[in-house]
């Protein structure tokens, strides 16, 4: 979910494709200075004056055909930060998640 030319929330909600441990690792690599775990199932992102916490939980499995993926909803609440501080951190963030793919 981008937010090209809307208002970035203070709170939302995604649904991704990944295991909590998975969001983890790409975390980490995408931000090295986040805190928390997958075991804690919370994280904080820091960025200037702009705090990000994110709060994961399983969602169970998405099933076509013979593949199997797993679901996670991430809720991503901003702590501190005005609009233009919570863009930059969100576009700086899902940048660097980014996968390849179609």
């Amino acid at each position: 979910m981008a937010f090209l030319s809307d208002v970035v929330p203070a709170a939302f909600e995604r649904t991704l494709t990944a295991t909590a441990h998975g969001f983890e690792r790409d975390l980490r690599q995408a931000w090295p200075g986040a805190t928390g775990s997958a075991a804690e199932r919370s994280f904080a992102v820091e960025a200037g004056g702009c705090v990000l916490q994110i709060d994961i939980e399983p969602a169970g499995v998405r099933r076509l055909g013979l593949f199997e993926l797993p679901q996670l909803i991430a809720r991503y609440r901003f702590l501190r930060g005005d609009e233009a501080e919570r863009r930059d951190l969100l576009r700086r963030l899902d940048r660097a998640m980014q996968k390849g793919g179609g």
